[in-house]
């Protein structure tokens, strides 16, 4: 009976052992499961995020055109996402050149930026010849690292993983990431960098297509703005040559009867004694000199006489014309400023006829303030021209009417103060200097004259 007592005990505490080393088992499954279950949820959550910022990155480059900004995205989103010290993107220039579009840390961008290398050096060259990406985790040994090129001189390279970027079928440039911070890269940075990759190409070669077409554009809009301007000046340059044979010939008629009309009524001033008809010749010698102004006023702008070209310094012939004009504005008000250039603005020019310009110029801006105000006058140059500008503070001119200024026999003044050939004289005298004469006003604003004339050659 006790034999029986035993055995069963001996039966129970080994059920009792097993139970225990079930419960232990179970135990150690449940703690394996559930680290199993963090480490999981941690990588999904890093793949979530790095999937998420993925999605963020290609979005933000494909949404931009400017080359530079799907560079500086791409390289600032990879550093992060892969964990580098640097990452940088080269650009292939040429079948022999690259250059650095963009790189970081900002230290490295201030090497590479000046760096310049040939298509075949170093592991991106390499990358560049074959269009295959490249893995290196001991770069100071590898015999296609190029320090000073690949990356900067004094930068201790590790890791370096290059990625070509290829656009049907071309190679148009390469990412390089160095240093990994985790050790060493492995497949899964090659696909997420191979991913990246193909979307920063694609929206580069956009960027650079939207760049060439924009170039394009204004190339063609500057091509255009120079041709309606040379058709501009071809119809103005016709109206004073169609108009300045007409005035010729009609001038010469006209000067002939207009002197002998002057000559008796000057004769009847001094000879008569009746103070009402000596009033009446008084009157017909003082029009009949007025008409003869406007007669040479015609044959100037119908004579095409030579130019006297001189060597002048610009500011030079616009002080002349204050100084001559100078007593005439104060008494009307008008304040003059003159900002002239520090150095000579020496121009080939007539001096003579510049003299004219400069003062039809100033006196048809004196006759734009009735009332007073302000003369700017300014002198500069740039690399090809002499610019003389004259801005007034007066009653400026109606936007119709500014196309039409430079007609002959135009003017918006009343009849009898003006003959309208002023500013054609001026425009003429100006185009035959090789220069050009532009405005802008605004009505109740004033008006600026600009007058560019080609540089002397020293």
């Amino acid at each position: 009976m006790s034999t029986d007592t035993g055995s069963l005990q001996v039966e129970i505490d080994r059920l009792q052992q097993m139970l225990r080393d079930t419960s232990k088992e179970k135990e150690r499954a449940l703690r394996f499961m559930r680290r199993s279950n963090t480490d999981l949820d941690e990588r999904v959550r890093d793949q979530y995020q790095q999937l998420t910022t993925l999605h963020h990155l290609i979005t933000t480059i494909n949404a931009s055109l400017d080359l530079k900004e799907v560079a500086s995205t791409a390289v600032v989103d990879l550093e992060m996402l892969v964990g580098v010290q640097a990452v940088s993107l080269a650009w292939l220039e040429g079948p022999l050149g690259v250059r650095f579009l963009v790189a970081r840390p900002a230290g490295w961008w201030e090497v590479l930026s000046g760096v310049r290398m040939r298509g075949d050096e170093g592991i991106i060259g390499h990358v560049m010849q074959t269009g295959h990406a490249y893995v290196t985790n001991e770069a100071a040994l590898d015999p296609l690292f190029s320090s000073g090129t690949d990356t900067p001189a004094d930068f201790k390279a590790q890791t370096i993983l290059c990625q070509p970027l290829v656009i049907h079928d071309h190679v148009i440039g390469a990412l390089l990431l160095a240093n990994k911070w985790t050790g060493s890269f492995n497949a899964t940075d090659h696909n997420f960098v191979e991913t990246v990759a193909g979307s920063v190409a694609i929206a580069m070669e956009n960027a650079r297509m939207y760049e060439q077409v924009q170039t394009q554009l204004m190339d063609l809009e500057r091509k255009n703005t120079e041709l309606l301007e040379a058709q501009a000046q071809l119809v103005q340059s016709e109206k004073l040559a169609s108009i300045g044979q007409l005035t010729a010939g009609l001038t010469h008629e006209i000067n002939n009867p207009i002197g002998i009309i002057l000559g008796f009524a000057q004769l009847l001033v001094q000879l008569e004694t009746n103070e009402r008809l000596k009033g009446y010749a008084e009157l017909i010698a003082r029009e009949s000199i007025r008409v003869k102004h406007i007669v040479d006023n015609l044959l100037g702008f119908a004579r095409h006489s030579s130019l006297d070209l001189k060597r002048v310094d610009l500011r030079e012939i616009m002080e002349h014309v204050i100084n001559l004009t100078a007593y005439q504005l104060t008494r009307e008000d008008i304040k003059v400023h003159h900002t002239a250039s520090e150095a000579p603005v020496w121009v080939l020019v007539d001096t003579n006829q510049m003299l004219q310009v400069i003062m039809n110029l100033v006196q048809n801006a004196r006759q734009a303030m009735p009332h007073g105000g302000t003369l700017t006058l300014q002198t500069a140059q740039d690399s090809e021209s002499g610019t003389l500008t004259i801005t007034d503070t007066g009653i400026g001119i109606p936007k119709s009417d500014l196309d039409r200024i430079f007609d002959p026999f135009f003017t918006t003044k009343p009849v009898g103060q003006g003959t309208g050939l002023g500013l054609s004289i001026t425009y003429g005298i100006i185009t035959r200097h090789g220069g050009d004469i532009r405005v802008t006003s605004q009505p109740g604003a004033g008006a600026s004259f600009v007058v560019r004339l080609p540089l002397a050659k020293t």
